[in-house]
């Protein structure tokens, strides 16, 4: 499983969001990565308020790239649309 995410995080880094944007579609998938991250950063050492920044950091970062599937499903959807009408 480890090798699994190490390969997600480095297609990720990459530009490929295709294998998040399968974690995205799953019913409770975006909020199951988001308890495995609260479990993560709640182990740290940190005090809470650095906790919280680090957090709400990475739920941005998922907004981010949630829009950026989203976008990228919309202009797939449209160059579709021209393939058909040619």
């Amino acid at each position: 499983m480890q090798e699994h995410l190490k390969d997600i995080f480095r297609a990720l880094g990459k530009g490929d969001t295709q294998q998040l944007a399968g974690l995205f579609r799953r019913p409770g998938g975006r909020k199951h990565l988001e308890n495995l991250t609260l479990i993560l950063i709640g182990t740290l050492p940190q005090p809470i308020e650095e906790k919280q920044a680090l957090y709400r950091g990475f739920v941005s970062v998922l907004d981010q790239m949630e829009g950026r599937i989203r976008r990228q499903e919309e202009g797939e959807e449209i160059l579709a649309g021209v393939a058909l009408e040619k």
